[in-house]
């Protein structure tokens, strides 16, 4: 059993606490941390809005499949942490036997789990992922930072009676 100190320097260094295998390549799974919890909130963002109570989920999900690949780079991103994705570390691609192409590691991963990895357990990876990323306790952080913000004394205005 790691002690409180232990997981704390593992998860400032990134040290990896887990591993995934995804298209028989080995993946380290980067600790949570608060720039890898802000980075899944943008690619979040970009998602285009899917209605979940439509009556037709078929044409729902045929519809915005085209504009959903940023789920790859989610799931990447929920791999390989912030701080390994800011690196902007690149990997040797063979197309073919003479031919090599370099591309970002991110976006490398990004297309092996949409290429590879099923939709079950996509969405297995991302909620697991999710689920470790210590949510709960980003928002205890920013609620209470929220509220110091608001007890903060305002700039104080005269008023036309002059007090």
């Amino acid at each position: 059993m790691k002690s409180l100190e232990s997981k704390t320097a593992d998860c400032i260094l990134e040290i990896s606490q887990d591993c995934i295998i995804i298209a028989g390549e080995k993946y380290d799974i980067a600790p949570p941390t608060p720039a890898t919890l802000i980075l899944i909130s943008k690619y979040i963002s970009e998602l285009p809005e899917v209605d979940g109570n439509t009556k037709n989920i078929v044409n729902e999900v045929l519809g915005k499949a085209k504009d959903l690949s940023i789920i790859g780079k989610i799931a990447a991103t929920l791999i390989l942490g912030a701080k390994r994705v800011k690196e902007r570390r690149y990997v040797a691609v063979r197309l073919k036997p003479w031919r090599i192409k370099r591309m970002p590691e991110l976006d490398y991963l990004a297309d092996k789990i949409l290429d590879e990895v099923s939709n079950a357990d996509l969405f297995r990876l991302i909620s697991d992922r999710l689920n470790n990323l210590q949510i709960g306790d980003f928002f205890v952080l920013t609620t209470s930072l929220s509220a110091a913000n608001l007890l903060r004394r305002t700039k104080e205005v005269e008023t036309a009676s002059g007090e």
